[in-house]
């Protein structure tokens, strides 16, 4: 996406008016995927053609983006650089667990974003040889939801292929939120997904879950209290 934004740049007036017009750009996708298949896809940085697109486009932009999608690689010099005003929409794709982790707890930058302006959130943990930890996947989840004041929307984690399952049976967490209208999300266990259901989430109206084992559950859950 990037690289073809910033190859109409300064071809002439007439194109700068059309790639600048607020009208066409308001959703920018910051990433750089290479697609083996629709399951395998690697996300890199042209170096070069990166540092031209913030240097020459994202001051010409960055007031009017509403939708910005980053990866590990290049968050950080898109977020830290640029104010977004009016930004309401982040999809961080291809984060290593303990980096993602470290940004939440860690990065005000990130943590001012998502406290005062994020309404839609997608998080996108990357595929390693040793998955995730499902406890830290779960205080991830808690820590989103505890910062996004203004979160409506979230997609944690990928879907279908080289999903990853988070699971709240470990070791409960005490989260809740009073915003979050639609999740998307991987669940070890259907016990997981009523943990999810016990009221915490008191506005949820739209669950979209996957779960791995679904087995008779244990009993301890209280999921008696309704959502919206």
């Amino acid at each position: 996406m990037v690289d073809v934004l910033y190859s109409f740049v300064d071809i002439n007036q007439r194109f700068d008016q059309l790639v600048f017009d607020p009208f066409y750009i308001r959703n920018l996708n910051m990433t750089f995927m290479m697609m083996k298949s629709f399951y395998d896809r690697m996300y890199s940085k042209n170096n070069h053609v990166f540092d031209k697109i913030c240097k020459n486009v994202l001051p010409k932009i960055y007031h009017q983006i509403n939708e910005l999608i980053v990866e590990q690689n290049s968050m950080e010099r898109v977020l830290h650089n640029i104010n977004y005003p009016q930004l309401y929409s982040l999809a961080l794709l291809d984060f290593s667990e303990n980096v993602l982790f470290n940004h939440l707890t860690s990065n005000e930058i990130l943590r001012k974003f998502l406290i005062e302006q994020i309404a839609h959130l997608k998080v996108d943990i990357n595929y390693e040889p040793v998955e995730p930890s499902s406890e830290t996947l779960a205080m991830m989840f808690a820590l989103i939801l505890s910062l996004c004041k203004q979160l409506i929307k979230l997609n944690f984690c990928k879907w279908f292929h080289r999903a990853i399952f988070c699971t709240f049976n470990l070791s409960p967490i005490n989260f809740k939120s009073l915003t979050l209208t639609t999740l998307k999300m991987n669940v070890k266990s259907f016990d997981d997904c009523l943990y999810l259901l016990d009221g915490r989430l008191n506005c949820l109206s739209k669950l979209i879950i996957g779960i791995k084992i679904i087995a008779d559950t244990s009993g301890t859950i209280d999921n008696t209290e309704k959502t919206a």
